[in-house]
């Protein structure tokens, strides 16, 4: 029985198989190189500058080596040559032509070669034949290759000439018959030095690199479980305060923002939906019952209703708007100077009345003139923000106290109320974002005032910290003063 689609898939088969039966060549991967890795890089170049830091050396100590052996040969040829001078000094030419003679005739014993000639180049005593063309006098020290007289071939001397007289040249050198012996087994021992230093330095080399990919995969582990979502794991520091030590603490602090940013995130959302919820499920119900009700039926109370949800929902989002713009920077643009003392009046006065009714009396106390440059509008709404706390929650204290007061460099500003406050183990939850303690709960309320007060401080390079009144809660608001008109514009969003 033939299969269904059979000739289609035996015509993908011999259309996929290459001619004549022969098997399609599997491509292989190119081999990774040494150099094109960063390890392999990193251990050639060390290998290489190892290298180019022993050559010198060990050339240096050949060179040196071999002008101290020069030394220890020229030293019984200067006794010698001291002795020829004092010769001369005594008996002058004659007596150091006879010296000269008699050194000659015993120069096959310590293996010298000696010379004197007179202005003209003609020999008067040695064995040597003639002066050399290419030798000067007087000259210090330097090897000469001669052939002293009755030697079958010439040698390596070591020699120096002086001048005598009016032309009298003299020559003096020392057979340098173990140089050329001494100096390749001076090579030898230091091209053998060379071959040992390049497994020293490869070894060293790759110790370095061993140590130094061991802190580079230390590093990249943390990122690794970092990207598999465990953002509590940190790199262990030594506190040795060296540039990888840095690294990981900057790398831990960094990772502590990030978590800290996503662990707010997730509460963020989690509280948004859960208080986004009730009003909008509450517009839901309104509404359904409203189109559910007879068409003739008055129906201005439900969407007033309706139009209080929506308008609580509006100003939780604007309020979270804000407070992400605060905490970009954004807003800095429209800083302006103003009067902070003529802002705390204003305010004032707006919520007199409002206290008035629940009791409560305001009290204001700030200097005359208390000049500040910032965002008016924003440090009057964090005001606001916790003016209105604490006629929601500390009216029962009966006194709601306005202060501000100002150094060189700080402005601050201060909301007191005489209730109970806000346990300090309890603040930092306050200010979080949508952080509500259980006793706001039953309130209508974001959550995200004391929220946009830390943020507006954030973004005027201050803090926003909550005290002990005792009794009560000291709110304040500390804002820098040392911000300029041209900081500010760097800071600028467009």
């Amino acid at each position: 029985m033939r299969r269904p689609g059979g000739q289609a898939a035996a015509a993908m088969a011999s259309a996929a198989s290459p001619p004549n039966g022969v098997p399609a060549p599997r491509r292989r991967r190119a081999p990774l190189l040494p150099w094109r890795s960063t390890s392999g890089r990193f251990l050639l170049l060390h290998l290489v500058l190892s290298l180019a830091c022993v050559v010198p050396i060990l050339l240096y100590l050949y060179f040196q080596i071999d002008r101290v052996l020069l030394a220890d040969f020229a030293r019984p040829l200067e006794y010698r040559q001291s002795n020829l001078e004092n010769h001369y000094k005594s008996g002058g030419i004659a007596e150091l032509t006879t010296s000269v003679a008699s050194r000659a005739e015993r120069a096959h014993r310590d293996q010298t070669a000696i010379l004197l000639v007179d202005a003209q180049g003609r020999k008067l005593a040695g064995n040597l034949s003639a002066w050399p063309g290419d030798l000067a006098a007087p000259q210090d020290w330097t090897p000469v290759t001669l052939q002293r007289d009755g030697t079958a071939h010439p040698d390596e001397f070591l020699v120096r000439t002086a001048l005598f007289g009016p032309g009298y040249r003299l020559l003096l050198g020392g057979l340098l018959d173990n140089r050329a012996d001494m100096r390749a087994a001076l090579l030898l021992a230091l091209l053998a030095a060379f071959a040992l230093a390049i497994p020293i330095g490869l070894l060293g080399s790759l110790t370095i690199v061993h140590e130094m990919n061991r802190m580079v995969a230390a590093i990249a582990s943390i990122g690794q479980h970092v990207g598999a979502g465990d953002l509590r794991r940190r790199a262990e520091t030594d506190g040795s305060g060296d540039p990888v030590d840095r690294l990981k603490v900057s790398l831990n602090a960094m990772l502590d923002r990030i978590e800290a940013l996503v662990e707010e995130h997730r509460v963020l959302t989690d509280a948004l939906a859960h208080d986004l919820r009730s009003p909008l499920t509450r517009i839901h119900i309104q509404v359904t019952q409203g189109l559910a009700e007879a068409p003739g039926r008055d129906q201005q109370p439900r969407f007033e209703a309706i139009a209080q949800e929506v308008a609580r929902v509006l100003h939780m989002l604007e309020s979270a708007l804000e407070i992400s713009r605060a905490e970009a920077g954004i807003g800095r643009g429209t800083f302006e100077r103003f009067d902070l003392g003529a802002m705390l009046r204003d305010l004032h006065e707006i919520y007199q009345p409002l206290a008035a009714a629940s009791g409560v009396t305001i009290t204001v106390s700030c200097p005359p003139d208390l000049d500040f440059y910032g965002n008016r509008a924003l440090v009057a709404r964090a005001l606001a923000n916790l003016i209105d706390n604490a006629l929601k929650y500390g009216a029962q204290g009966g006194e709601i106290a306005l202060e501000a007061s100002a150094t060189e460099t700080q402005a601050h500003l201060c909301v007191a109320d005489r209730a109970a406050g806000i346990p300090a183990e309890r603040r930092t939850e306050a200010i979080r974002k949508f952080g509500r303690l259980d006793g706001a709960r039953s309130t209508p309320g974001s959550g995200l005032g004391l929220t946009l007060v830390s943020a507006v401080a954030s973004l005027h390079d201050g803090r926003f910290e909550l005290e002990d009144n005792r009794p009560g809660l000291r709110a304040r608001l500390v804002l820098s003063r040392q911000l300029t008109a041209s900081s500010q514009a760097q800071g600028a969003t467009p």
